[in-house]
Order: structure tokens, then C-alpha cells, then sequence
């Protein structure tokens, strides 16, 4: 997701008497979209969040004059949901560790020069994730209702069946709810309207490309190849799709590929986003409408169902996907791999003697540490990348569509960031090693690519760390196919 595009939503507070710092926090949380507020006097920002509570609030604890404890109490039994970060002298911040139950989710030193983007970087960090749970939580309400729809549909279908007549759409309905799967579905439905040739276009986001999974009654040939990529100069084509208009070129491809004078299509949607298209070179009936729309409530259920619990693929500490989305999407994508002959890579990552800074820390602040370096890893990523937190002292990233020297100059980008970073825990130097494998050069499959990035990641650790090893293939190895340098 991109912050600015939803920050107009977020209000935070700023309280300070120093005007200069004051008004930089000011404008640089302006400049991203938030609704931001200004207070010198405490009074003044306690009766406006008692009539309008900010989601976050930064407090510059030099000009409070009654103790921190007290601001904080006052402001969490308004709302005690809002998130509090601090801004303190340098020597205070130790101090301040304890108010972490209080939701502190941040202190920063006044002295450093960067202070107001560190802050507004933790502002960005903390609105995004409250937004992620905002649509887990819309997208929980959705699929209990959609839950509740079913389980009527079901009673009205269980007193059809006692009765002595059963009407056609509570048949049509049973045999869908019947499927266990969207090619189930796509079965039935071809079954239902056996009098309709159709190709079912499903559409993959990451790519913005149609591709053929799916047809019944149609030639051989013209699912032979059948993809269509979205021009990036066409910048309305999914939505002209939303009403109900296939795009010109779009059409044009698919009444060549056929050798048709007519192309009529249905598109499939998912969470107001598109899930893909069924084509038919004839008119499709009234009928088959509305077969098509019993088998997308069913599928749209399906979707719901299958998809993944917040917990069960999130680190809950950075908001990475975790080990088990990990090895889900691995395998995946080295499939894909396959079929684009694209390579792919994987760059494991630990922060150098995490052990004995845990030790010497305390977990809060290497928590603090993990959170930040997770912040630079998501800076210096790509849209495509996979970021994954895959154990306590481990990241795991998956570059697709991207070789070894991608990798490894991805690699030395974050290392150089991480060097330049300031960090919690005054005086504390923070660095990183990292393992890199590519697919196909140096590895055979998904399990070898995680292996050996993991080998070269550890053989680095152990020389001491704050540096990037490239791993090497085995001897006996042959690629799937040639990646050019």
C-alpha cells in the first residue's frame, strides 16, 4: 500500500513550545496527507482530543508541565487507542522504556538532526498498520455475512428438498455449494450452460495479464498462447472492464485469435477487484447470467473461505508475511520461474551479534532495532519482492523476476542503509550479513535455493558478519535453463 494515499484519513496531534521543531514535525507530516494539529498548551491538546481523539500523538516531554505519566493516563482514558510517541533529550530515553504498556510506540532524541522524519517515518509505520487492521476487520465483517447468506440458503434448500416439488435454481444452487474448488465451479457451470461455448481469462494482478485457464466448446487453437498483457499507457482498462465495456485493443486481439465477428464476455469480481473475465463468442442468455451469477456467489465464498487468517501469514512484530507464507509461495513461484524463464532469487538476512545485544538490551529494544531494520528492508525493496520475517533473527526476501547481481546489489543497497541509520539505544552500531541463492544457477529447486542462501548467510555470520555472501553452485549442478549476465 502506498501511505500517502489513504494518510488524509489519520489525525495526529503534535505538542511542543519549541516553535522551530514544532512547526517541522508540522510540515513534514503535512507534506504526506495527515490532518495535523499543533498545541503549545497541554490543556488546549487534552480538550481537543477529548472532542476529536487523534489516532497518534507526538509529545515533546521538555514542555509538559505536569509529570509524563499523568499526560499519558489523561490521554488513554479518553481513547485507548491512541498511539504516543516521544520526543526527549538524549539522556531520558532509557527512562521512557517502561511506558510501553501505556502505548508508547516510539521515543526519539531531540539533539538528533533527523529527529522530525525519524518521527514522521514511525507516524507512517503506525498508520499503516492500523489501516491493515481496519480492512482485515472490514474483510471479516464481509465474509460472515456472506456466511450468513449461505447458511439461509441452505435452510430454504433443505425445506425445498422436504417438500414435494424442488425448484430448478435450489438445484442449480446445491450443485455449486457442492464444489471443493474454483475448477469445481468452473465445471459445473460449463455443465449448466452446456449450450454456450466460453474461455474462462483468468486475470494476475502482480503481471496485469489475462491468461487462459479454462474452456469449454471452443477450437483447440485459440487457447494455444491465449494471454493478453495490460498496456501501461492504458491507464482506464480495468475499469472500463468495471462497466461493462472490453477494451478496444483488448477486443480486437481475441476477434483475431478466434476469427470471430463478436465477442461477448462476463467478468468475475472478487472484493471489487477484478478476478478475471469468461468470453463467449456468442450472446450470452439470460440464463447463462444467471447461472454465471449463482457460481460467482459460490466462488466468492470459496475465496473468503480459503483465505488465510491475519495471524496465520504475518509476523506480528514488523508486519512481514511469516516462515509459513513463505514456503507456501516458494514452490509457487519457482514454478513460475519455470514457466517465464525468469530467474529468481533468495537473500537471507540476520542482524550481526543479535544474541548478545538481546542480552545486554533487553527484548524491547531489540524489538525497537527489528522494527527499524524491517522499515529499511521495505524502503530498499520492490513492489513484486516478497519480505518475509522467517525466524527471531532471520529475514527472508524472494526476488522474483530478479538474478544473483540484482540480488547482490539489493543486498549492498541495504547494507549501506543500515550503516547509515541511527538507531534507540544510543551508541549501539548496528549491521548485517547476508546469503544470496539464485534458481536456476545455483540451485536446483525451491528447497536448495532456501538452503543454500541459508549456508551462505551462516558461513558469513560466523567471519564476523557486516558483510554479503554469494552462494556457490554444487559441482554436480545443471540449470533448468540460462540466465543471461
Amino acid at each position: 500500500m502506498i501511505i500517502k494515499d489513504v494518510a488524509q484519513d489519520f489525525t495526529i496531534y503534535v505538542f511542543s513550545q519549541d516553535v522551530n521543531l514544532g512547526v517541522d514535525l508540522k510540515l513534514s507530516l503535512k507534506n504526506k496527507n495527515y490532518q495535523v494539529e499543533l498545541f503549545s498548551n497541554h490543556d488546549e491538546l487534552l480538550n481537543q482530543f477529548a472532542l476529536n481523539p487523534a489516532h497518534v500523538v507526538i509529545l515533546e516531554i521538555a514542555s509538559l508541565i505536569i509529570p509524563v505519566h499523568d499526560m499519558f493516563e489523561r490521554l488513554l482514558k479518553i481513547s485507548n487507542e491512541v498511539r504516543i510517541l516521544i520526543i526527549s533529550p538524549s539522556a531520558n530515553l532509557n527512562d521512557l522504556l517502561g511506558y510501553q504498556d501505556y502505548n508508547l510506540y516510539g521515543a526519539f532524541s531531540k539533539s538528533d538532526e533527523n529527529v522530525s522524519r525519524y518521527v514522521s517515518n514511525a507516524c507512517d509505520l503506525i498508520t499503516e498498520s492500523i489501516y491493515r487492521l481496519y480492512q482485515n476487520e472490514h474483510l471479516l465483517d464481509l465474509y460472515q455475512n456472506q456466511k450468513k447468506e449461505f447458511e439461509t440458503a441452505q435452510v430454504t434448500l433443505e425445506k425445498e428438498r422436504a417438500s414435494t416439488s424442488v425448484r430448478p435454481y435450489q438445484i442449480r444452487i446445491s450443485e455449486y455449494k457442492s464444489c471443493q474448488s474454483k475448477e469445481e465451479l468452473l465445471d459445473i457451470f460449463y455443465e449448466q450452460t452446456s449450450h454456450q461455448s466460453w474461455v474462462y481469462l483468468k486475470y494476475i494482478p502482480t503481471i496485469e495479464t489475462f491468461i487462459s485457464v479454462s474452456h469449454h466448446q471452443v477450437l483447440e487453437k485459440w487457447i494455444e498462447g491465449l494471454s493478453y498483457k495490460v498496456p501501461a499507457s492504458h491507464k482506464n482498462f480495468i475499469e472500463q472492464i468495471f462497466q461493462g465495456i472490453l477494451p478496444e485493443a483488448f477486443e480486437r486481439y481475441l476477434l483475431q485469435k478466434f476469427n470471430v465477428k463478436q465477442i461477448k464476455f462476463i467478468p468475475l469480481i472478487i472484493k471489487n477487484e477484478i478476478e478475471g473475465l469468461m468470453i463467449s463468442t456468442q450472446d450470452i442468455t439470460a440464463d447463462s447470467a444467471e447461472d454465471f451469477s449463482l457460481m460467482s456467489l459460490v466462488y466468492t465464498n470459496l475465496v473468503y473461505e480459503s483465505q488465510p487468517k491475519y495471524m496465520d501469514v504475518e509476523d506480528q512484530l514488523t508486519g512481514f508475511y511469516n516462515q509459513l507464507f513463505y514456503k507456501r509461495v516458494l514452490e509457487k513461484e519457482i514454478d513460475r520461474s519455470k514457466r517465464t524463464i525468469l530467474p529468481i532469487s533468495v537473500v537471507k538476512i540476520s542482524i550481526d551479534k543479535f544474541i548478545e545485544m538481546e542480552a545486554a538490551l533487553g527484548k524491547s529494544v531489540v524489538d525497537d532495532i527489528i522494527k527499524k531494520v524491517a522499515t529499511l528492508i521495505k524502503q530498499t525493496s520492490r513492489l513484486p519482492d516478497y519480505i518475509c520475517r522467517t525466524s527471531d533473527n532471520e529475514f527472508t526476501l524472494l526476488l522474483v523476476n530478479c538474478g544473483r547481481k540484482g540480488a547482490v546489489i539489493r543486498s549492498e543497497r541495504l547494507r549501506d542503509a543500515i550503516h547509515k541509520e541511527n538507531y534507540i539505544a544510543a551508541g549501539i552500531r548496528v549491521s548485517i550479513s547476508q546469503g544470496i541463492s539464485e534458481y536456476p544457477t545455483l540451485a536446483a529447486d525451491g528447497a536448495a535455493l532456501d538452503a543454500s542462501a541459508f549456508k551462505a548467510l551462516h558461513f558469513i555470520s560466523a567471519k564476523g558478519g557486516d558483510k554479503i555472501c554469494l552462494s556457490k553452485a554444487q559441482t554436480e549442478h545443471h540449470p533448468d535453463f540460462t540466465v543471461s549476465e
